[in-house]
């Protein structure tokens, strides 16, 4: 019995393995690191008096290095292994967290928040991105998609993040939580491998007569080969880059405020609104499913702007939200745009530019996207603490949500 397992383990394309590392590694980063990011705020402003803008300038100089980094770390999965990328991102984020539980004050707080925003950068999406993108072609956005329900998956671990930090503190969850990043993340960064024809595989495990059918890999391929100096010079680049931009300005705001705002709003723990949060992300795992299934078969285009809608959709009902039933409903909407839409932004890229230079172009890509998620958790902070309310932000957020669906429904290949 033995033997036939292992047989179609065999049989199975290395390149769905590779999948399933790259969604464990990103459960990991989202549910100690990018989504828990909210439920540790609230005890730093209780501990060291720290305001919203406060906390929201620490976020967003996380997403800024995030931005800066990128052409250097496109520029570093294409010139070296992805595999020490992503070792050495995973040792910075777990010896930042055992760092971050020391810290007395905010310059070693912003200092190893940084250490640790760039060893979350290179280990994580655009790393494993680069890696899946060369992996797969007729299944990329499947592949992709799988890879972000990580993501999602993470996020439901939230709620027992935030009992962790009621239960032991914060300090010994961060140290703990550094531990964790280190013991689950080498493992899966010793699977990964550049592409598939390292090892005399083709991109979705097509055989050798497949070889010259257009889009099918570097061996042969036909599909398109922009290098990043050319991609800079399409619109189709500059549309999509900004369109992006404006969604994650909503997705990021909302992983930086929704448990605040749940917990002043409504009055609920931040247990209690870490579990709206985990709701949320638990829905985008099927909106995530739907969008890397149609994203293989219908214009991701359309797709992208659809979701983009329901992000203003959400943004609408949180700005109106005053029970918990109108914010549990923006919170589902919310989650189903946000898996809708996120497995297609790198597939749209690799279908319009290639996988060639993907890395490359996904980092410049990344200084744009960069203004997003720097500007919409910032602006959230700095607008409630002057109106004391979190309506005219969410209203911000809903236009700018609106105007970027523009940006995907007018994209045309370069």
């Amino acid at each position: 019995m033995l033997s036939a397992l292992r047989s179609r383990a065999a049989a199975v394309y290395r390149g769905w393995w590779l999948v399933g590392g790259a969604m464990a590694l990103q459960a990991v980063l989202a549910g100690l690191f990018f989504q828990a990011y909210g439920a540790y705020a609230a005890y730093w402003m209780a501990e060291f008096g720290w305001s919203r803008t406060t906390i929201s300038l620490a976020y967003s100089l996380h997403r800024t290095e995030s931005g800066l980094l990128g052409p250097l770390h496109g520029w570093l999965l294409q010139r070296v292994s992805p595999r020490r990328v992503i070792v050495a991102g995973v040792v910075m984020l777990g010896a930042g967290f055992m760092a971050l539980s020391a810290v007395q004050d905010f310059l070693q707080f912003i200092v190893v928040f940084l250490l640790m925003a760039v060893g979350a950068s290179l280990c994580g999406l655009l790393s494993l991105m680069t890696v899946l993108v060369n992996w797969f072609d007729r299944r990329r956005a499947t592949a992709l998609s799988l890879m972000q329900t990580g993501m999602s998956l993470g996020g439901l671990a939230v709620p027992l993040v935030a009992l962790g930090l009621a239960a032991f503190g914060w300090r010994s969850m961060s140290f703990a939580s550094g531990l964790v990043v280190i013991g689950v993340g080498l493992p899966i960064a010793a699977l990964m491998r550049r592409d598939p024809e390292q090892l005399g595989l083709r991109p979705d495990g097509a055989s050798a007569e497949d070889g010259g059918r257009p889009g099918t890999g570097r061996t042969g391929g036909a599909g398109p080969a922009f290098s990043a100096r050319e991609a800079l010079r399409t619109w189709a680049f500059w549309s999509m880059s900004i369109a992006h931009a404006a969604a994650v300005a909503v997705v990021a705001a909302v992983s930086v405020h929704f448990v605040i705002f749940v917990n002043e709003t409504l009055g609920l723990s931040v247990a209690l609104a870490a579990s709206l949060l985990a709701l949320m992300t638990g829905v985008s795992i099927g909106g995530q499913l739907l969008g890397g299934l149609l994203g293989d078969r219908l214009d991701k285009r359309f797709l992208a702007t659809i979701g983009m809608f329901g992000h203003a959709i959400a943004m609408v009902l949180l700005m109106v939200g005053s029970s918990v039933a109108v914010v549990t409903l923006a919170a589902v909407v919310h989650g189903v745009a946000w898996g809708l839409r996120g497995p297609l932004m790198g597939a749209l890229r690799a279908d319009y530019f290639g996988r060639d230079s993907f890395a490359s172009v996904m980092g410049f890509s990344s200084m744009i996207v960069m203004f997003g998620t720097v500007g919409g958790p910032l602006m959230v902070g700095i607008v409630t603490d002057l109106t004391g309310s979190y309506a005219p932000a969410f209203a911000t957020l809903a236009v700018l949500a609106a105007v970027g669906s523009l940006g995907f429904a007018t994209l045309r290949r370069p």
